[in-house]
């Protein structure tokens, strides 16, 4: 990422302040998401694409960013509870080196999260990303469903609650 488009990152989470959404907010219709194509922390290449038949939350952060930090434990713990289904925590970080980014995790009780790494900012400007963190649930289909801007608390009864309804819905859908 280049340098003027990271200070400018930092200027806006200066001005503002940290960004902390209170819920996830609902999309209207089925808008599909632009895929992608990322590394991960050990090289191995992922596409989203890959993991229709899940339900997805993308996660949009940096190391820099204090409340992306505050969030990271609860995205880990959320992984932890959804461990056995149909659900994938995928994080991308944006603009940082492997060497970077696993101290970090470890650091942060989260290094058992999926780290996708936007080493040129491709991703994060296809997908409209402003602040960090932004996420995005999406259902088994690869459609948006929800999106936040900022930081929550992924481990919430709320947010369980609605994976679980994108998970019984697809299942619903599959009944005769």
């Amino acid at each position: 990422m280049k340098t003027a488009t990271i200070i400018a990152m930092l200027l806006i989470c200066g001005i503002h302040g940290p960004v902390y959404a209170t819920e996830l907010k609902p999309y209207q219709g089925d808008i599909p998401a632009t895929d992608f194509v990322l590394r991960d922390l050990y090289g191995k290449s992922h596409q989203l694409h890959d993991y229709q038949g899940k339900v997805v939350l993308l996660n949009f952060w940096a190391t820099w960013c204090p409340p992306c930090v505050e969030e990271l434990p609860s995205l880990n713990r959320l992984q932890q509870h959804f461990n056995d289904q149909s659900v994938a925590i995928i994080t991308i970080d944006v603009g940082e080196p492997a060497s970077q980014i696993k101290p970090f995790l470890q650091k942060t009780d989260s290094d058992e999260l999926s780290v996708l790494m936007d080493m040129d900012g491709k991703v994060h400007k296809q997908w409209n990303i402003y602040v960090f963190p932004t996420s995005f649930l999406l259902d088994q289909s690869g459609n948006i469903q929800y999106a936040a801007v900022g930081a929550l608390d992924w481990s919430d009864s709320a947010i369980i609650n609605t994976i679980n309804q994108l998970l019984r819905r697809k299942n619903s859908d599959r009944k005769p």
